[in-house]
Parts: C-alpha cells; structure tokens; sequence
C-alpha cells in the first residue's frame, strides 16, 4: 500500500512539473514573439528618424542656396545594424516634383526600406571609398564604414552636391 501511494505522489509531481514547464515554454515563445515585433517597430521608427533628418539637411541645402556648406554626422549603426542612405540623382529637376531619400537595412525577416520625400534637384557626388559611391541612379551614402559617418552637404549653383568634408 505504501509503495502505491509514493507511485502516485512520483506520478502527480511529474505531472504538476509537466504542467508548469508547458505553461512557461507557452508564455517564454508569446514573449520572444512580442519582442521581436517590437524590435522590427523600433528599426522602423528609427529609419524614419534617420531619413527624415537626411531628407531635412538636403532641404536646407536647397533653400539656403548657392554657397551653403553644412557637415552633417549620421549614426553609423541603426539599432546595430548596418545601413546605407540611397538619394536618386536620376529624376529631372523641378519644383513641383517629390524626390526620396531612401534608409536601406536588414531587417530582422528581410531586407528593409524606408523612404522620406525630399525637394528634386540636380544631385552629385564625390565618390569617397564605401562612404559615398554611386549605384545606378543612386548615390549610397554608407554612414558605418570605415571612412567615416560625416558628410559634406553643399548648393553649388543650385545643385546638392554631397562629398566628404575636406
């Protein structure tokens, strides 16, 4: 009679432990599921900060006009990871048109995009090792390399011209 009751104590312990791993492995995969939302969110949002502001210095440039010069220092890491800022030099110029400014990263499922309106203008570059290079219509300005995260926003006659500050 004793050896039953121990069996069922063992038994009733096993499955009471059964019981309470199941519900914590449930809520520990619920959790990691919230927090992997909320980490695509703050890259989300942090991309938007870094283009918006992008898309602001080109805007200064442009209206401040011919002679303007500003050194603007971009994070290098967006939430420790790498990124790159794309502006499209291939649109015609006008005053009534939206170009983009484009923050590229990977993202924790894909690669990932975000993208703020910014005036047309004629845009050029000064290529600059992996700083600034040119990719089809775009200039790719890549803040977390090695040749540094500041760069030169200057209006030379109207065109934004971006390079390394000298």
């Amino acid at each position: 009679m004793q050896k039953k009751i121990h069996a069922q104590a063992a038994v009733e312990l096993l499955s009471y432990a059964a019981f309470f791993l199941l519900a914590f492995v449930a809520t520990a995969v619920v959790f990691l599921q919230l927090q992997g939302q909320e980490l695509a969110r703050a890259e989300n949002a942090y991309a938007q900060e870094i283009a918006y502001q992008f898309a602001d210095y080109i805007q200064v440039a442009f209206v401040a006009g011919p002679g303007f010069r500003q050194n603007v220092t971009m994070p290098e890491r967006l939430l420790d990871k790498p990124y790159e800022i794309a502006v499209s030099h291939g649109a015609a110029p006008g005053t009534n048109e939206t170009g983009f400014v484009y923050v590229n990263w990977e993202g924790p499922v894909r690669n990932s995009t975000f993208s703020a309106p910014t005036i047309t203008s004629n845009y050029n570059a000064t290529t600059y090792g992996s700083l600034i290079t040119v990719n089809g219509d775009f200039y790719v300005i890549n803040p977390g390399t090695s040749d540094g995260s500041v760069v030169q926003i200057e209006n030379i006659g109207g065109a934004i011209r971006f390079s390394r500050p000298s």
